[in-house]
């Protein structure tokens, strides 16, 4: 089915059964328009020359915008809020506001700029001698360097995180206890397992990677933090899923989802419903994947680029279920078209990085490609494909196997071999 017909049909009983419900859930997200109240707050703060209150205004405002994917406008609000508290001379309102600037110029990927905020946080923090902040400055720098880890694969920058984890948590440990409530002490110890989970699993030291999931999991279910415990779930599945594990990501991701409704957080658990779909697109279950990616599409997305993923996963699954069903209404009648249906499965596995299943596609098609006795020329070229598979799986053993299966099948005339052997294998 064409994905524009099947997404507007899918606007259409969206329609229904929200309106049914006695509210609407448009497929594209409602507009955010700011309060009204809180920009004429700002506007009378400012007039009547207010720094620290229209200082807060601007925090407010670049909160909010921040909350509904609008990182730019809320990168100005708080670039102003700045601005203010120098102008009123607070130190304190000033390393807030840095570490701010840093949270969205992370958000917008401006790693280098980010990091020049956070550390000047610091600083401002550390010149006050005020722990609450110093472990929140470490916690951040900490998170920016495990974000630009997952963009340039540095190990260096998980080295990094890891030591701003670790100080965040010894702050807590040495200077914090006792000094405020444990449910805030729970809050940042929380955080701090989850991110230091993420690093070790990064750095592939599973022991440490679970031990600091249980914690974060266990902290954020003692003391009701469903943010953080989405976060820790929704983490812990995508491991899961990422190891192969299905049943396991599953009981995580329902149990981050069950967090999402929880708080009313639709764009958290549009995140979960991608994931669960990947979960099932693994498991073969096209289907089910095709309705999960339905409902994170319905459900919405906080950032353009999100909204552009589920339509590109629904596409691909759409095809997937569209040739499965040729496939399956083909095999006894029409191997011959059979075969074709094959090797486009596996050509859109294989483009879409899944491996396994792009083998069994091509397996399948040389299968019917030797029922019918196929030229060996035909037969070679499959050969082909499945070593580049293999390849592509860094299982060159097969790889290798394959490349002679195609030589052999050209009676080895080399210069008929349109793939040659790796250079690694």
């Amino acid at each position: 089915m064409n994905l524009d017909r099947e997404l507007r049909r899918e606007s259409l009983g969206a329609q229904v059964r929200e309106r049914g419900a006695g509210s609407w859930s448009p497929l594209i997200s409602p507009p955010f328009f700011l309060p009204v109240e809180l920009s004429k707050a700002k506007a009378r703060a400012q007039k009547n020359g207010q720094l620290h209150e229209e200082a807060a205004f601007c925090h407010q405002l670049g909160e909010l915008l921040a909350s509904h994917g609008r990182y730019a406008e809320a990168l100005e609000e708080h670039q102003q809020e700045l601005r203010l508290l120098e102008s009123a001379l607070d130190t304190l309102g000033c390393a807030v506001a840095h570490r701010k600037i840093g949270e969205r110029l992370a958000e917008m990927e401006d790693y280098s700029a980010a990091l020049q905020h956070q550390h000047r946080h610091l600083e401002l923090a550390d010149s006050l001698s005020n722990h609450t902040e110093l472990q929140r400055a470490w916690a951040t720098i900490g998170r920016t360097h495990l974000d630009i880890y997952d963009h340039c694969q540095s190990r260096d920058d998980l080295l990094q995180a890891q030591a701003a984890f670790e100080k965040s948590l010894a702050i807590i440990d040495e200077k914090l206890e006792g000094t405020l409530s444990q449910r805030e002490l729970s809050e940042m110890r929380t955080r701090l397992y989850l991110n230091l989970g993420l690093t070790f699993e990064s750095l592939q030291q599973t022991a440490l990677c679970n031990d600091y999931f249980k914690k974060s999991i266990f902290l954020a279910e003692q003391n009701h933090l469903y943010e953080d415990l989405f976060r820790a779930r929704y983490n812990l599945g995508a491991i899961y899923c990422r190891e192969g594990k299905h049943s396991q990501a599953m009981r995580c991701l329902e149990g981050a989802r069950e967090c999402a409704r929880a708080m009313k957080k639709r764009f958290m658990e549009s995140e979960c419903c991608v994931m669960v779909s990947q979960v099932l697109q693994d498991l073969g279950d096209f289907l089910a994947a095709k309705r999960a990616l339905k409902k994170a599409y319905r459900l919405g997305s906080q950032k353009p680029v999100q909204r552009a993923a589920i339509c590109q996963s629904l596409k691909y699954v759409l095809a997937v279920i569209r040739l499965q069903q040729q496939l399956e209404e083909s095999e006894s009648s029409d191997p011959q078209g059979a075969m074709a249906i094959c090797e486009q499965l596996g050509d859109l596995f294989s483009k879409a990085a899944d491996f396994p299943k792009a083998i069994e596609a091509y397996q399948n098609q040389l299968h019917f490609a030797e029922r019918l006795n196929r030229p060996d020329l035909e037969l070679a070229t499959i050969h082909v494909s499945l070593a580049a598979t293999r390849a592509d799986m860094k299982d060159y053993r097969q790889a290798v196997y394959h490349y002679e299966e195609e030589l052999r099948l050209r009676n080895g005339n080399a210069l008929e071999v349109m793939c040659p052997v790796p250079s690694s294998v």
